[in-house]
């Protein structure tokens, strides 16, 4: 690396399109800038000419790699925005993008698909979105503690509960459960609630929106604090 080649690359920058970087550049040109930096302090004379003229060429290496690192990152937002919005394949130019670089290309673009699925989304296709909180409103979900997966069956006008459980331990415990209405209660949680130990010795973490079957007494007092709401 040396003044001509990073003048080039800056020359090269100055363009739309992005450009091809061998992968050590960034470490050549750091080497390049120590190498300035250990040449003035050999010459051990700031005031002679070929201390300011080294002087001039550390500056402006510095300045170079930081206007050429600043247009690659504009270009790379870019075509992270341009690519979210287009229903066309990524642009070849992604392939001259350097490992860390690519990262920033990444970032950007699942920020900014998240952004577009929380805040556009409802507004321009609020059917799918209805669809999706029916469905999930549909399924029971219990805390990840639980390690079960329960849900509700409602054939004939019949109600019972469908259990996995993992042992023989987990098997004893849904004895309990045999008589849903007495002893526990289906409910839809209505916001997001702190993990608790309920009255059949489980801990739960439950969010709004979750359906989950709980111990009548611990359902007695969620309802009461308005977060939860029988649905069984």
């Amino acid at each position: 690396m040396d003044h001509t080649e990073l003048k080039n690359v800056l020359r090269e920058e100055s363009s739309s399109a992005l450009k091809s970087l061998h992968p050590s550049f960034f470490p050549d040109v750091e080497k390049y800038v120590k190498e300035l930096e250990e040449e003035i302090l050999n010459v051990n004379n700031p005031r002679s000419v070929e201390s300011k003229m080294l002087d001039t060429e550390l500056q402006s290496a510095i300045t170079d790699i930081e206007v050429i690192f600043i247009r690659r990152i504009r270009k790379i937002i870019t075509s992270a925005t341009t690519n979210a919005f287009s229903s066309k394949s990524p642009s070849q130019d992604l392939g001259k993008l350097l490992p860390e670089e690519r990262k920033v290309y990444d970032a950007v673009l699942s920020a900014i698909n998240t952004a577009r699925k929380e805040l556009i989304e409802p507004i321009l296709d609020p059917q799918m979105i209805k669809s999706r909180v029916k469905t999930s409103a549909g399924k029971e979900t219990l805390s990840p503690n639980t390690k079960e997966d329960v849900q509700i069956d409602r054939r004939d006008g019949e109600q019972s509960i469908a259990a996995s459980p993992r042992n023989d331990r987990d098997n004893k415990d849904e004895i309990g459960k045999s008589n849903i209405n007495k002893e526990f209660v289906v409910v839809r949680i209505l916001e997001d609630l702190p993990t608790f130990k309920a009255m059949d010795n489980r801990n739960y973490t439950l969010h709004a929106e979750d359906v989950a079957v709980l111990p009548a007494l611990n359902v007695k007092g969620l309802i009461k604090r308005n977060v939860a709401q029988i649905i069984l």
